[in-house]
This record gives C-alpha cells, sequence and structure tokens, in this order.
C-alpha cells in the first residue's frame, strides 16, 4: 500500500470501508469506487470528499484532544495500537478517521466508535467545532481526478513549512496552554518559572543562564500541561522542539541502540537539532530499568545543558529520592532549578473546575463547585473527570447543572474513595509512616514514639472521616471518646508550634487524599 501523507494539502479520493459482507450486499459497490456503508450512505457521497476542507492541521489538534479524553476509558494499549495512528481530516460537518486497513476499521467499528462519537460530540460542542458524525475510512488512494492534479500544481507552488518537531517527537496537546492553566499557590514557582523561560525566545542576545528546568510532583497535578505550554511557545516562535514520554523515549531509543533508523548516533543528531527538549517521567528511565537508555538519556542532558538550548524534566519526585541513578547523574539534576507542584487545596479545586467547565462551555455553580472540590481528591486528572461525568449527565437530561444532579453524577466515585480512605486504613498508613506496628497503636504502649503517631492517625481520621469520636476510639484498641478528643486538640496544638508535624500532618494528608 503506498504510504499517504493526511498533512499535505492533497486530499485524494479514498475507499470508504466498514464492517460488511461484499458478497451479500451487491448494491454496496458504486461505480466510483466509493464504498458506502449501509445507513450511512449519506457520508459516502461525492459532495463530502469535493467538500474536504484544508484544515488537517486543525482536524489533528482536535483529534489529540478527543485522545486526551479517551485515555481515561479505555487502556494506553489501546490507544497505542488502534487508535493513535488514525490520520483525521475535517470533510463538511463530519470528523473522518483514516486507517490503513479494514481490519482497523472492522476492530474500531466494534470495540471503540460509540466511545469515540461520544467524545467528539462532547469536545465538538464545548469547542465550537461544527462536528455532528464521526466517519471511518481506508486509507486506499483511487485514480487521480483533476481535482487532485489542480491541488497537486497548487502544493508545488508554495513554499515547504518549517517544522516545529522532529519526527521522534510525540504531538503535544493542545488544550494545553498557559491561557487554560489554573495558577495557584500550589504551582505557582513553576508557573512562573515556565513563562519566563517563554520570554523573548527571538532574541538572540536575551540571556538566560537557566538551562535545565526540573519539575516534580504527584501524578495529574499538571506537570504535562505546564511543559506542553512552553512546547507551545517554542512552535509559535518558529524553534524546534522535541517531546517524549518515557515509553516513547524509551521505545525510538532501544530502537536507534538496536541499528534502526540509523542507529544511536543518527538519533542523537536528529534530537540535538531541537531547540528544546522534554522528557516526561523522567524517574522511570533509570538504569535498573534499561542502562543504557539511561546513558543515552545522560548524553541528551550534556547536549542541552549549554549554548541556546533548554531542557525540562518531570518526574513524581524531587532528585534527592530518585532511586537506580548513578551518583553523578543525580548530582546533575540537582543542579537545574527544581520546581515543586503539590496539590492543589479546596480553593484552587474549585477554580480548576470552574475553568475547565467554562472551556467546555457549561455553567458550573458555585454550590456544586464546592461540593465536586471537597469530595473528590486534588488530582487534576480526577476533577475533570468528575467534571465530564457531571456535564454527560446534564446532557442526558437536558437539564441545567444542579447540586442534586452532581451529587448523582459523581456518587460513585465518592463512595469508591469513602471506601479507600477509612479509619482502618489511616490507622495503618500511619503506622507505616512512622515506622512503628498497628498493633502498637491499638495497643496499651504510652512511649512518646508510639503516642504521637497514634494521636495524628486519630485526628486524621477526624479530618478525613464523618467518624463520631467513639468510633474513631473503637478502631484504637476500644480508647474512650475522651482520649480521641485530647488527641485531635494536641496535634491542632503541635501544628501551630512545631513545624515538623505540620509537616507531617501535611504529608500524610497529600497521601491520603490522592486515595
Amino acid at each position: 500500500m503506498q504510504n499517504i501523507s493526511l498533512f499535505d494539502e492533497i486530499m485524494p479520493e479514498y475507499l470508504l470501508a466498514d464492517e460488511m459482507d461484499t458478497g451479500n450486499n451487491t448494491d454496496a459497490r458504486r461505480e466510483d469506487g466509493v464504498v458506502a456503508i449501509r445507513g450511512n450512505e449519506n457520508l459516502a457521497n461525492d459532495a463530502v470528499i469535493d467538500d474536504v476542507q484544508k484544515h488537517d492541521a486543525d482536524a489533528e489538534l482536535f483529534w489529540q484532544s478527543c485522545l486526551s479524553e479517551l485515555k481515561h476509558e479505555l487502556k494506553e494499549s489501546e490507544l497505542n495500537q488502534w487508535l493513535r495512528s488514525l490520520k483525521p481530516v475535517f470533510a463538511k460537518d463530519a470528523l473522518v478517521l483514516f486507517a490503513i486497513n479494514d481490519v482497523f476499521i472492522r476492530r474500531i467499528k466494534t470495540h471503540y466508535y460509540d466511545k469515540i462519537r461520544a467524545v467528539v460530540a462532547s469536545l465538538a460542542s464545548g469547542g465550537g467545532q461544527n462536528v455532528s458524525d464521526v466517519v471511518l475510512r481506508v486509507m486506499s488512494l483511487a485514480p487521480k481526478t483533476e481535482r487532485v492534479d489542480k491541488t497537486l500544481k497548487k502544493q508545488k507552488s508554495k513554499s515547504p513549512k518549517k517544522p516545529t518537531s522532529i519526527e521522534e517527537s510525540q504531538p503535544l496537546e493542545g488544550r494545553f496552554t498557559f491561557e487554560n492553566f489554573v495558577k495557584g499557590k500550589s504551582n505557582v514557582l513553576a508557573y512562573n518559572a515556565c513563562q519566563e523561560l517563554t520570554k523573548n525566545l527571538t532574541d538572540k542576545t536575551a540571556k538566560q543562564d537557566t538551562h535545565l528546568y526540573f519539575i516534580y510532583g504527584s501524578s495529574g497535578l499538571g506537570k504535562t500541561h505546564l511543559m506542553h505550554a512552553v512546547a507551545h511557545r517554542y512552535e509559535r516562535a518558529g524553534l524546534l522542539v522535541c517531546y517524549f514520554s518515557k515509553d516513547q523515549f524509551f521505545k525510538v531509543t532501544i530502537n536507534a541502540l538496536r541499528g534502526g533508523e540509523g542507529g544511536a548516533d543518527s538519533l542523537l543528531r536528529r534530537i540535538c537539532q531541537a531547540d528544546l527538549l522534554i522528557v516526561d517521567d523522567v524517574h522511570m528511565i533509570n538504569n535498573k530499568n534499561g542502562p543504557k537508555v539511561s546513558q543515552f538519556l545522560m548524553l541528551l542532558f550534556g547536549e542541552f545543558t549549554k549554548g541556546d538550548k533548554r531542557l525540562i524534566l518531570a518526574s513524581d519526585r524531587p532528585p534527592s529520592q530518585m532511586q537506580d541513578f548513578d551518583t553523578r547523574f543525580l548530582s546533575r539534576f540537582e543542579g537545574g532549578l527544581s520546581l515543586a507542584i503539590e496539590p492543589p487545596d479546596i480553593e484552587m479545586r474549585m477554580q480548576i473546575l470552574q475553568k475547565k467547565a467554562s472551556l467546555l462551555g457549561m455553567e458550573l455553580p458555585k454550590d456544586c463547585a464546592i461540593f465536586m472540590a471537597q469530595n473528590m481528591p486534588p488530582d487534576v486528572r480526577r476533577l475533570e473527570g468528575a467534571l465530564n461525568q457531571v456535564r454527560a449527565n446534564a446532557l442526558l437530561v437536558g437539564g441545567e447543572v444542579t447540586l442534586s444532579l452532581v451529587r448523582y453524577a459523581i456518587k460513585d466515585r465518592i463512595e469508591a474513595r469513602a471506601r479507600a480512605v477509612n479509619a482502618e486504613n489511616i490507622r495503618d498508613l500511619v503506622a507505616e509512616y512512622y515506622g512503628v506496628s498497628v498493633k502498637d497503636l491499638i495497643g496499651k504502649k504510652r512511649a512518646r514514639n508510639i503516642a504521637r503517631p497514634r494521636q495524628m492517625a486519630m485526628a486524621l481520621v477526624r479530618e478525613l472521616t464523618q467518624d463520631s469520636f467513639p468510633e474513631i476510639g473503637q478502631v484504637f484498641g476500644g480508647r474512650d471518646h475522651t482520649t480521641v478528643i485530647h488527641a485531635c486538640e494536641k496535634i491542632s496544638e503541635l501544628r501551630a508550634v512545631e513545624s515538623s508535624v505540620e509537616k507531617d500532618y501535611q504529608a500524610l494528608l497529600a497521601t491520603l487524599e490522592f486515595a
């Protein structure tokens, strides 16, 4: 099969394929070579083909947003195997997805088509796109037409567009911009540093001493969003960007180390053409998971921490806590600008929900935002997932978003979290955190190294659950409710005067809120 680039402005005739038995469907194939899907004959009409808009880049951006939403419903392996290779274009009011063969068409139609249509409808209505249907087609070039010849001549007359990323680089998420990012006290340092990085990009005389930006924090707090926002600014300035997830980095590096695509030296040269290199989840690219891949990363590290180049690394932990790296590697990581992103507090969660709602074109009343912020973990992805659930329910019932609708829409999520965050689990986590046994926490020992963790656990149970003082006492060896009250008051006092107690409390709280 001939390879076809849908990012050219050439739009040839394609064959339409779907799950059907052509032997029992003799009227399905038409003289012009287009196969119609039964029930969707209107989508196989020549007018659709002729009216394909030359908005391939817009369609690709829209499709990448769809894939980001589908991550919440499908496994990463399914996305990689069946959906990421699809090539999108807009045709009239339809999103046309081209697959390499009819095996893909059948698989997608059977397993993923309904999910794709739902996500497309949701994003189209929220983002102002005029897309009302999804069409699946096979990339199969038909004979050239006069229209194609004209387009070819037009294409030849145009100068090639300067690339903004190397071939191995993964596509950027169009929604991840600075304008869509919610800044708060938990991420202000990282946000401001990334904004500063993108200033004066085209000014060669501007001096920037920082080459490495190391962003760290738990999953779902906005690290990837910030990195993509920086990359978008670089691309708009006409600079070359290379972005890798850990999986993509392993894939292309191992392939090159085995001699593919010209070998490791060739890959190194191609990546070093970029002005900005971004690697996500760098803590996984260590000696344990791939020593040679880790060494290749450090070669790139050396190239991108000098001259005009910049390097952004993201991790779920600071360099000092990264494991299975050589000491010299960690010292290099620590030599850059470390930027922590902490879990958002209730107020910031509300701001995130309101911002995401506005991007979806929905109105989220304040009482609904408060309820969701209080009952969902401080994870932006989970907040967005809950918001999508609310929006879907509102669309299905055809009504406004109300507190009762929100309670119903996310009740399963709240119940699942409640099951995860209960008195027993809190008690066990605190015991593990302080290195004591659960038996000691519920026992009669009153030594300080046992009593303080016990009091901390009681205070956390009181804050994170609806359990009464007597119920909490029962979980800790049948203690009296007055003992629990004293424990809560004691921890409150210590948090105000001892920074170590406050630090422990916040660390445990953040861990439990992610449950």
